[in-house]
């Protein structure tokens, strides 16, 4: 597949970001040298732990497309609902000089994933190659500082504000510091080296994929003189993925109806 092909652009209010990409992301040291994202991850000697204060918010991702995404270009989004809470969480923390930590979980992984950085308030345009597409809106920075995959037995012990266990908890739950910094000693002392950055060269390919579909589909699009407003949808490059040659069939002879 050629790597080289456009980004999709659809307007102003679209995020720009190239694909990139690295055939061993395991030597975090070679690998970023390709991508500046992953040179502060799973640094020795930290001690975030040790901090006074922070702010702290679990994340739940439908997916690890998402989080491979989100430690690759440094960014992240949810729903309207948790990005207003994280955008007021993230100025408050800036009057108070202060961090804002994200655990992040995969649903239905039986782990934690990682953790990171929040470095920015809310920002209105919008990544375009998250998995479930066109459902996100805006995006945040992040600076990914663990990666690791811990398992949930690890921090069954500790509950978060609505006083239920960590491992069960929705999207954009509040943790106090308290709990905050148990996690973060558990991650900083965690030593097993598995994580999803074994599994990014796959993934590489998926958001290959999802991009090379994009892309086509915005140029077919340009090539009609007027057409009707046809929504990109999960449903449409899961059909794509699984019958390339079948789906672009389809779409030929959709576009080649009259449009009223």
């Amino acid at each position: 597949m050629n790597n080289h092909y456009e980004p999709y652009v659809r307007n102003k209010r679209d995020l720009k970001v190239p694909y990139i990409s690295c055939q061993d992301y395991t030597n975090l040291e070679q690998a970023s040298k390709l991508i500046p994202a992953l040179k502060q991850i799973n640094q020795s000697e930290r001690h975030l732990a040790d901090a006074v204060n922070a702010h702290t918010y679990i994340l739940r991702s439908n997916n690890d497309d998402d989080i491979h995404k989100s430690i690759k270009y440094g960014i992240w989004t949810s729903s309207k609902e948790n990005n207003e809470k994280l955008n007021a969480k993230y100025l408050e923390a800036q009057q108070e000089g202060i961090p804002v930590y994200l655990f992040f979980s995969v649903v239905r992984s039986g782990q934690f994933v990682g953790v990171a950085k929040l470095t920015s308030g809310y920002k209105e345009e919008s990544f375009q190659y998250w998995w479930e597409i066109k459902k996100w809106k805006g995006h945040f920075n992040v600076q990914w500082l663990y990666v690791k995959d811990v398992p949930n037995k690890h921090f069954e012990h500790l509950r978060n504000s609505d006083n239920v266990e960590v491992t069960r908890s929705r999207d954009g739950v509040f943790l106090n510091w308290e709990t905050g910094k148990e996690m973060m000693k558990i991650f900083e002392e965690f030593s097993d080296k598995k994580s999803i950055l074994n599994d990014f060269t796959v993934i590489d390919e998926r958001e290959q994929a999802l991009r090379q579909y994009k892309y086509q589909m915005q140029q077919q699009r340009n090539q009609q003189q007027y057409y009707p407003y046809y929504p990109y949808q999960y449903y449409d490059y899961q059909q794509y993925q699984q019958y390339p040659q079948q789906y672009q069939q389809y779409q030929n002879q959709y576009w080649q109806q009259p449009q009223k």
